[in-house]
């Protein structure tokens, strides 16, 4: 029989001081290329937000006067867009400071250092930098899926009426009688009592902006909370946590509906969009899940020695039953059974 410590594999690991000289400087001088190259397409990404917001109209669409979608009275914001922000921004780089610190002080390394770029960093550090870095790209790739859905459909919001308050070509308005049942594509809005930015504003609905950043935010969170931290003294406070990070964004979420700045499709399509950016940033981008199918890729599955095995089973002066050594007789042959 073939001895079975051949079926077992041998890891060679190289040491420390030789893997880093073997891999140290080309990484290093590749190291401000490729930070280049991220920052690139970070302003990349940033230039359609800045060109849709502040030189592009959205497309101008026509509407039936007695429109009850879009008769809705005009309402301030619940969730302002400096509570979205804080929502957005704020409450997950909290949430990432906080992880990451404990994370390392519990592990023991967190006043280890590595050198980047010339400077001594802390290791939190740089797992802090590098888990906002995926947060804010998948952040800001759902942005931009959102501003050209807004800018592309030009969507009536609920109280566009109230707000445009539109004068007909011929002059006359929606009110009128005669103007019962009539589309209308050829109009001026009034706006009186409102801005242009508010008249502007009217024509963005489709989708959501509020609900889409919110979920991305929020169920991302969720899902870094999930990969991250392990609350040994209830198996419940870290899902009680998500719980709240997602009911943040469904709130959000719900008020775009009762203040009638969305029709519920918006939201909804707003929702959609904004997990399937979390999910996708942090499955194929932040890779937050790999490690059990890598390790089970790379390593395989573990080998067992089923002579030994076996042999623990049976006692150990007594062949096994499919030895071809058949020398034994009835009252040598016992197990643990």
């Amino acid at each position: 029989m073939r001895d079975a410590t051949q079926d077992q594999p041998v890891a060679v690991s190289m040491p420390a001081s030789e893997s880093a000289s073997a891999g140290g400087a080309p990484s290093d001088r590749r190291l401000p290329r490729r930070l280049l190259m991220e920052l690139l397409v970070v302003v990349i990404l940033v230039i359609p937000i800045c060109v849709y917001e502040f030189a592009v109209d959205p497309v101008r669409r026509g509407f039936f006067c007695d429109d009850e979608s879009i008769s809705y009275p005009f309402h301030d914001n619940t969730v302002t867009p400096v509570m979205l922000g804080l929502i957005v921004g704020l409450l997950p780089a909290v949430v990432f400071v906080v992880v990451e610190y404990v994370s390392h002080l519990r592990a023991g390394d967190i006043s280890a250092t590595v050198e980047l770029l010339g400077w001594r960093v802390s290791t939190w550090y740089v797992e802090l930098a590098r888990q906002s870095t995926y947060f804010c790209f998948g952040l800001l790739l759902t942005f931009d899926a959102t501003e050209v859905g807004k800018y592309t459909i030009g969507r009536l919001r609920p109280h566009f009426l109230a707000v445009c308050q539109p004068q007909l070509s011929d002059g006359s308005l929606c009110s009128d009688p005669v103007n019962l049942h009539r589309y209308v594509e050829n109009y001026e809005c009034v706006g009186e009592g409102f801005t242009v930015e508010d008249v502007r504003q009217g024509r963005l609905s489709f989708p959501s902006g509020h609900s889409s950043l919110a979920f991305y935010a929020m169920v991302y969170v969720a899902l870094y909370l999930q990969r991250k931290i392990t609350w040994r003294g209830s198996k419940l406070s870290r899902h009680f946590v998500q719980f709240a990070l997602v009911m943040v964004a469904w709130y959000t979420a719900l008020s775009r509906v009762m203040d009638h700045w969305h029709h519920w499709s918006d939201v909804l399509s707003g929702s959609l969009l904004g997990v399937a950016g979390a999910l996708i940033t942090a499955r194929f981008i932040a890779r937050m899940f790999d490690e059990g199918v890598d390790s089970i890729l790379t390593r395989g599955l573990r080998r067992e020695n089923t002579a030994a095995t076996l042999q623990e089973e049976v006692c150990p002066t007594t062949p096994p039953p499919y030895s071809a050594n058949s020398s034994f007789n009835e009252d040598q042959y016992c197990s643990k059974v």
